[in-house]
């Protein structure tokens, strides 16, 4: 799943509940897994727990807790929040396999900072650099050679 950063992006994750099941006794816990594992958001027995500092203030369910719609939002996504995400659900006596998501975070280009070394004269040869210090992916630039603009040059006048 790709986001922009700093826009908000939805997790998906829903199970099958027991017709008459009581999903106050289900505990629900959204891990981030990178070099280390972090808690995102748990719920359990009625208390709604934001986890790590990365995501604190952040992040939320996406429907009132208690649910079968266990979905997460992430606000203001970041570069690092790039990775995988894993949901499980615990409920007493059922197994349920945990739920992974990958969360790619897209980073505009910064305005480029352009530059030429060489000396622009006739038959000389030029380098023309482009590079931008933010961007995921990284930017490419493509150079395209256009028409030079024509000049218009008036004879001296003599009179008025």
């Amino acid at each position: 799943m790709d986001v922009v950063k700093g826009k908000l992006v939805q997790l998906r994750a829903s199970y099958n509940a027991k017709p008459g099941s009581d999903l106050t006794t289900s505990t629900v816990i959204w891990n981030f897994v990178g070099d280390s594992t972090q808690q995102v958001i748990s719920y359990t027995k009625g208390s709604i727990n934001e986890g790590s500092a990365q995501f604190r203030g952040r992040v939320g369910f996406l429907v009132n807790m208690p649910s079968s719609d266990v979905s997460l939002y992430i606000n203001n996504t970041q570069e690092s929040d790039s990775g995988r995400y894993v949901c499980q659900v615990l409920i007493p006596d059922v197994f349920m396999e945990p739920v992974e998501v990958m969360l790619d975070v897209k980073v505009p280009p910064a305005v480029p900072t352009c530059s030429l070394s060489g000396k622009p004269v006739l038959k000389g040869n030029v380098t023309l650099m482009c590079m931008s210090s933010a961007g995921k992916p990284l930017p490419l630039y493509k150079w395209r050679r256009t028409s030079p603009t024509s000049e218009v040059f008036f004879a001296p006048m003599l009179s008025e």
